[in-house]
Formats: structure tokens, C-alpha cells, sequence
């Protein structure tokens, strides 16, 4: 009789794992990123076409309702024109690329029945400097001769932002979404003489879930 018990308990056990896990997806996605800048200084921005790409983790709450951490790299930066250069103040335009890791939580609702459908989402992100390339060029598109940079020690090392947007879950697995990121920490640390700006990022992207229902 214990036996029999026992066994009962264990096979409801892993009954119980086994429904818990299906509520459980792992997946990649990538895509383009468009990005610029906000704030105080950024006038006279314009955009950069970059990517993003990496993995992500689904935790299904209820039918409808998910979260969904994501580990992102992820190209951002602008041109901005007009500005001066050099103790001549020669009319420049100045170019930055940056890498990061954005770690966003994303919290998410689908419309459709089954996880199909429309979704929408929002959340937290956390994005860690990786890498920097800056340079300006002059009025006829050439480099300028030392203003290439890339040291992330000015840079804020962790920027907190946020994320929002829709999508559409094609099949259980296939999804694409339209994003928009902003931080509200600035990119340089806050030093006199240190532009107010921020990075603006809009993102299309594709991804893939496997496992879940």
C-alpha cells in the first residue's frame, strides 16, 4: 500500500513538473535597429541604422500574460551635424557607434487565443556599455585627422531605460515585434561641458520560441 502511494505521489510529481515546464520558452530573435538621440543636446541628430540580436527567455504566467527576459547586443548612436571642432571650431559632424547589452524584462499580453495573435508589451532595461567608435568628419565627408575615439571611460557603464511594444505571434514559435527603447540615464557621465543626451532607439524584430505549448 505504501508502494503504491509512493508511486502515486511521484507520477503526480511529474505530472506537475512536466505541466509547470510547458509554460516555460526559450528562443532567439534579432533584427534592425534605427537609432538617435533625445534630449537636452540633441539637436542637429540624426539617425543610425544598427542591429540587434541574442536570446530570451519566456515564463508563461497564464494564457495570455508572459515575461519575458532578454539578453540583447545591441547597436546604437547617431551623427549629429553642425558642430565645432578643433581650436579653429571648424563645422564638423560628429559619428558615434556603441555597443551594448540591453537586458530588458518585458512583460506581455496576447490578444489572440493560444499565444497567437497580437501582443503587447513593456518593461525595465538595463543596458551595459560594451564598446565605442566615434569620429568626425569635415564639410566635404572626410575623416578628421585624431578625432577617432574609442574609450568608454566617459561613458555612463549602465544606463536605465525603458521599452515598449506590439507584435504578432505568427505560430507558437515565430513572432515579430516593433519596438521603441529610450534611457533615461544619459550616455556620458555628468561633467561640466558634457552634452544632455540620450540614446532613442526604434526596433523590427524577428524571433523564434521553442518548447512552451
Amino acid at each position: 500500500m505504501k508502494k503504491t502511494i509512493l508511486s502515486l505521489a511521484l507520477l503526480a510529481g511529474a505530472a506537475g513538473a512536466a505541466h509547470a515546464q510547458t509554460g516555460i520558452k526559450v528562443g532567439v530573435k534579432g533584427g534592425f535597429n534605427l537609432s538617435t538621440y533625445s534630449g537636452a543636446d540633441s539637436k542637429n541628430s540624426e539617425y543610425k541604422a544598427g542591429f540587434a540580436a541574442g536570446p530570451f527567455v519566456n515564463f508563461g504566467v497564464s494564457d495570455n500574460f508572459s515575461i519575458q527576459p532578454e539578453f540583447l547586443y545591441s547597436q546604437k548612436g547617431a551623427s549629429q551635424d553642425n558642430l565645432p571642432y578643433g581650436p579653429n571650431n571648424i563645422n564638423s559632424t560628429r559619428k558615434n557607434t556603441f555597443g551594448y547589452l540591453d537586458v530588458p524584462i518585458m512583460f506581455r499580453y496576447n490578444i489572440g487565443e493560444d499565444g497567437k495573435g497580437f501582443f503587447v508589451e513593456v518593461g525595465p532595461q538595463g543596458s551595459f556599455i560594451l564598446h565605442r567608435r566615434e569620429f568626425s568628419e569635415d564639410g566635404s565627408g572626410n575623416e578628421i585627422a585624431g578625432s577617432r575615439i574609442t574609450s568608454t571611460d566617459p561613458l555612463n557603464k549602465v544606463a536605465i531605460g525603458y521599452v515598449g511594444g506590439l507584435g504578432y505571434q505568427i505560430t507558437s514559435g515565430l513572432q515579430l515585434g516593433l519596438r521603441y527603447t529610450g534611457d533615461f540615464s544619459q550616455i556620458a557621465k555628468q561633467n561640466p561641458g558634457v552634452p544632455n543626451i540620450h540614446n532613442s532607439v526604434f526596433q523590427f524584430q524577428v524571433g523564434y520560441a521553442f518548447g512552451g505549448k
